[in-house]
């Protein structure tokens, strides 16, 4: 296993049972062990529990396989807990072909306008004027569409392919691929995935993988997740509908519904 830290492990573990209130032996017994096995593999540290364990472990404990392995559980807001647990379900949603996500390319992002009354043509872009800085970098009065990041501000460029998915009440997420726009006198360049809402009018940041974030495995699982979905074909429900009707021997039309309903006499 990839950067195993046992200590991590049965930090959680232990940090779970007892805030469930739950007694180690029935938990050992769930999971498949003897009594005991919790607490002799803690303590000894050249010694790697099995890959068998730690799924049983999970599912006894109610916590994903990433977040017992990598989180320091304890450690977490109940704001952060709350995020991870949405984090997790649409990364397995994605992975079971339950979402449609939309693809929006860099290039089509660096190329954000605004419409005819102004307004920029992507609900988490806005228009900003700049003004000449010490470096004389701006000239004065320049004014250009950007996506202003909660890491680098008005300073931020698309880095890469991004994704949003329509959720309830026409609101949509987004999967924001961004780096901060490099300093002539720096060769690095920061990038980080940002998470955002857009409900209505508002668009809410919620979490990035940055740094030492938190969230930084669950967000660039996500990501992964749906960059690979994106490649595969999609049926809408629709055609599905229509599919499954076939597969069933079903190709006769629907009754008519509605007002198109035929008047019984």
């Amino acid at each position: 296993m990839e950067h195993f830290n046992s200590q991590i492990l049965f930090d959680n573990i232990e940090f779970l049972i007892k805030s469930e209130n739950r007694k180690i032996g029935e938990v050992e017994s769930a999971a498949g062990v003897s009594a005991g096995y919790i607490s002799r593999t803690s303590k000894d540290g050249g010694s790697k529990p099995g890959i068998d364990f730690i799924m049983n472990i999970a599912k006894v404990l109610h916590v994903s396989i990433d977040t017992l392995l990598k989180v320091e559980i304890a450690s977490l807001t109940p704001t952060e807990k709350y995020l991870i647990s949405f984090l997790e379900k649409l990364e397995h949603d994605t992975t079971h072909d339950l979402l449609t996500w939309n693809r929006e390319s860099k290039e089509h992002l660096r190329e954000i306008d605004v419409d005819r009354e102004g307004f920029p043509e992507h609900p988490l872009f806005e228009f900003h004027r700049f003004h000449a800085n010490e470096k004389g970098e701006y000239p004065q009065g320049v004014s250009r569409v950007v996506f202003a990041s909660r890491l680098f501000g008005v300073d931020t460029a698309i880095n890469g392919d991004c994704f949003n998915l329509r959720m309830k009440n026409n609101s949509y997420l987004y999967l924001m691929n961004i780096s901060k726009i490099k300093d002539q006198s720096s060769n690095s360049q920061d990038c980080a995935i940002e998470v955002w809402m857009q409900v209505g009018s508002n668009a809410q940041y919620l979490c990035n993988d940055y740094g030492n974030s938190k969230l930084k495995d669950h967000i660039d699982n996500l990501y992964a997740a749906v960059s690979e979905s994106t490649k595969h074909p999609k049926v809408e429900p629709e055609i599905r509908y229509i599919i499954d009707s076939f597969m069933k021997n079903d190709n006769e039309d629907d009754p008519p519904t509605g007002f198109d309903e035929e008047i019984p006499f």
